[in-house]
């Protein structure tokens, strides 16, 4: 827990302002811990739902990276069935409407010509390019080319520039990323 925020820390040179939404308390408590533990102290904790951001913070950010709850699909391990026991269709249509939500904070928080990268665990349609898709034709966002080498064998071309899939392997979970601009 705190390795993205640690990461961004590092890359920011710990100087700036990073706010950090975690939506339970113990966890947010956990975070703050780790993040002091490797000497970042540019992080603030937001304790609360994230879909809630935007009544908080309009157009303030210049980078918003959105790490949604998500069914998981990535990790599911086919002869280990506690990996997939609460995946459902229902579950993955509940989980997109909560992703719509929060892309829709994360896109109202973002400053004009700022980056926001969306990303997930999992990989259906419905919870990754469903919801880019959504974010570009309702939010003011657009896809946004990803300068990302990636060495890896289960990379996925999706066709279209900004989004990148990766497929699970015995080395690596599965995982799918996109970067948008805000208009």
């Amino acid at each position: 827990m705190g390795k993205k925020q640690s990461k961004m820390a590092c890359l920011m040179g710990n100087e700036g302002f990073i706010l950090a939404n975690e939506v339970d308390k113990i966890r947010a408590e956990r975070l703050k811990y780790n993040l002091s533990m490797q000497g970042v102290n540019i992080v603030e904790i937001r304790i609360g739902r994230g879909e809630k951001i935007k009544d908080e913070y309009e157009e303030e950010f210049d980078k918003v990276l959105l790490d949604t709850p998500c069914s998981g699909e990535g990790r599911f391990i086919y002869n280990e069935p506690l990996t997939y026991k609460g995946w459902s269709l229902r579950e993955v249509n509940r989980l997109s409407n909560l992703q719509k939500k929060l892309i829709e904070s994360g896109a109202r928080v973002l400053k004009k010509g700022g980056t926001l990268v969306y990303s997930t665990c999992t990989l259906n349609y419905e919870e990754n390019e469903k919801i880019v898709e959504y974010a570009c034709t309702n939010l003011g966002l657009k896809l946004d080319k990803i300068d990302i080498d990636f060495k890896v064998n289960n990379f996925v071309d999706e066709k279209k520039e900004g989004m990148i899939k990766i497929m699970p392997s015995k080395d690596m979970e599965g995982f799918f990323i996109s970067k948008l601009k805000k208009l």
